[in-house]
């Protein structure tokens, strides 16, 4: 007896599972890119100031702009070293984007232990003159 066609050709069921591997591939390659941005955010090594009453970082802390002034007056956002026009600019462009949100730009100042005030001061009124009133500064937490 000779079997029908169909019967010979059906073959058992099998998941295809390339699609998830996409997936998976995919993750990877969005978690490297942002290890890398929050690496790099904080690349320019600088002594932060010790504090007591320091908070710590939550999802609604999270600041849009972090601001890097090392001992020697530099600033730098993200590792790459800036002037005060491009600091301006930054600022600017964090105000635009965040126009019409309730959240509201924020600002976190990373400055040396070592730089000058008057420096901090400047930065400060940057934010200021761009209506931003989120600012925050990261500090150690004083051990002990």
């Amino acid at each position: 007896m000779r079997l029908p066609l169909s019967a010979r050709q059906r073959t058992p069921f099998r998941f295809n599972i390339t699609p998830m591997i996409d997936v998976v591939f995919l993750l990877i390659i969005f978690f490297l890119v942002a290890s890398y941005f929050i690496r790099s955010e904080q690349s320019r090594t600088v002594n932060l100031p010790t504090a007591d009453g320091g908070q710590r970082d939550t999802e609604e802390t999270v600041p849009h702009l972090t601001i890097t002034l090392e001992s020697d007056g530099q600033y730098s956002v993200a590792g790459q070293a800036l002037s005060e026009a491009a600091i301006l600019r930054r600022i600017q462009q964090l105000n635009q984007r965040n126009a019409g949100t309730t959240a509201g730009a924020q600002v976190r100042i990373r400055a040396d232990r070592a730089a000058r005030f008057s420096e901090i001061r400047r930065l400060i009124e940057l934010c200021a003159e761009q209506k931003i009133s989120s600012i925050r500064f990261a500090v150690m937490e004083r051990g002990g």
